[in-house]
């Protein structure tokens, strides 16, 4: 089938020359691109024109599927959509199909849940504790609604969505970079794939209940990442 890549963390301008290598050095043109969130710097919407200028002259006929990170903030939102309108889709707790090498994918984003807000959260977001707690519920049953209507079914999610591939990280923290109640869905419902950024310094790679999980930050993985689907006897594991 046609191949889909992802990548995340670019916090454009801060990574995107090496976004910009990145892109270059693909072998191939993906039929399906996914940006697991903070495609920007803290909230500047207006960074994200540069990452569109890159995917057109590099990604012309790719689709490009992007999910909110952390550092998307929610009152730029509005803008960082209107700046990137015709190149980059943004989904949302939502789902989108796309037709690869004769499958049918569903793609299901989310910005994701972690199992603690993080201290600045608390207290400038005290609303995200509620968001966290409801949001893999409604994942869930995105989930669900995807894999009956796709042959292919990725979780593309901006915070971590499995523990093993937060390993590099300070284990303190993991309560803010990740959901446990996300990573027992993967288990569960078993998307074909999951996606995640935000750890920067984490492991690239985990399977969880024969899922593989990609964590695809930029800054670790210092490339575009190609995913491949769960197969065979994975997923009994």
């Amino acid at each position: 089938m046609a191949s889909v890549y992802a990548t995340a963390d670019i916090h454009s301008p801060r990574y995107l020359p090496l976004f910009r290598e990145a892109l270059a050095r693909l072998e191939e043109e993906p039929c399906l691109l996914l940006l697991a969130g903070d495609v920007v710097e803290r909230g500047r919407a207006d960074m994200v024109e540069p990452v569109v200028k890159a995917l057109r002259e590099e990604l012309g006929s790719t689709r490009v599927i992007a999910v909110y990170g952390n550092e998307e903030y929610e009152e730029t939102r509005g803008r960082l959509v209107k700046l990137s309108a015709g190149v980059i889709e943004w989904l949302d707790d939502s789902i989108a199909y796309a037709e690869c090498g004769g499958e049918r994918i569903a793609v299901v984003g989310t910005t994701g849940a972690l199992d603690r807000p993080t201290r600045w959260q608390r207290r400038h977001r005290p609303h995200l504790a509620r968001v966290y707690a409801e949001r893999p519920k409604r994942i869930a049953a995105l989930l669900e609604e995807a894999r009956r209507h796709a042959n292919r079914v990725i979780l593309l999610s901006h915070y971590g969505l499995a523990r093993a591939t937060l390993r590099g990280e300070d284990p303190r923290i993991w309560p803010e970079m990740y959901s446990s109640a996300m990573e027992d869905i993967v288990r569960k419902l078993k998307p074909d794939a999951g996606v995640h950024g935000h750890a920067h310094n984490g492991t690239p790679y985990a399977l969880v209940g024969g899922v593989p999980v990609y964590n695809v930050a930029l800054p670790l993985n210092k490339r575009i990442v190609k995913i491949e689907w769960r197969r065979g006897l994975e997923a009994f594991l």
